[in-house]
């Protein structure tokens, strides 16, 4: 298998603005509660448990930020924005913030289709205006997640096993593109069935950083990147975007989350 490079510039460059953006309003938060942490059920991610009590209108200031920003270059985005801001009052803010956080497409799509919105973008703002504050909670939750025994998604907020590296240490780290949560793992297993005897390692010719390790049995697949031969340290989020080549070619060899393991993470 051949490395290819499937990003667009202008996508390669607007992922890198939107995560100077998320840097930025990491440190704009300036309030978050974690209410109900003392009811959390074992073995199931924390967050989506939880009743986060957030400043809203910093919600708000996040999505509109983005809405600018992905507009500058799009006119679909553009057409949408205005009716999108009279859209979101304060009550549909709290209900998007909590669809979002467990990526609910079913009632995106159908908000997207009853105000005539690009049925990509009401979920797309959500979603990536909702990740600093999962990172930021995440960050709170350390001590409690690092108790709890890891199981096919991230413990924090739910998101499917599928992105990893190979830390200073050589060992493999589970790492989540959205809440930024991190966990090693055995280097020799399957992040979403444990399986070690089924599990095959795919090598890109061409890049010695990254790789597949694919599982026969489940079919479930973690893309690896072995941080200590990159110049460069990035974030989780980028580094699963830059290597979205590595799903095309694991999709292509016949493995992928299946809808029950999405069911269940989420």
């Amino acid at each position: 298998m051949t490395k290819t490079n499937v990003l667009d510039e202008k996508y390669e460059k607007l992922q890198n603005e939107i995560q100077s953006l998320h840097e930025k309003w990491r440190g704009e938060i300036s309030e978050i509660s974690l209410n109900g942490l003392e009811q959390v059920k074992e073995g199931s991610p924390i967050i989506p448990q939880l009743d986060l009590s957030i400043n809203i209108n910093q919600y708000q200031q996040f999505i509109e930020e983005l809405l600018q920003l992905i507009g500058e270059n799009n006119s679909d985005v553009t057409n949408a924005a205005e009716k999108l801001k009279e859209l979101l009052t304060a009550e549909m803010l709290q209900t998007w913030f909590k669809e979002a956080i467990t990526v609910n497409h079913f009632y995106f799509a159908n908000l997207a289709e009853e105000h005539e919105l690009p049925e990509w973008l009401p979920i797309f703002l959500a979603e990536q205006a909702v990740r600093p504050f999962l990172q930021a909670a995440t960050v709170e939750l350390e001590p409690t997640l690092k108790e709890m025994k890891h199981t096919h998604c991230c413990s924090s907020c739910g998101e499917p096993a599928r992105f990893a590296i190979l830390n200073k240490k050589g060992k493999k780290e589970q790492s989540c593109p959205r809440c930024h949560y991190a966990w090693e793992e055995k280097k020799i297993s399957c992040a979403h069935c444990g399986s070690e005897d089924e599990l095959v390692i795919l090598k890109v010719e061409g890049d010695e950083s990254a790789e597949i390790h694919a599982c026969h049995k489940c079919k479930g697949y973690t893309k690896v990147i072995d941080t200590r031969k990159m110049f460069k340290k990035e974030s989780p989020t980028l580094l699963d975007v830059k290597s979205i080549h590595l799903d095309f070619i694991a999709q292509e060899k016949g493995f992928g989350i299946s809808e029950d393991e999405n069911q269940k993470a989420h």
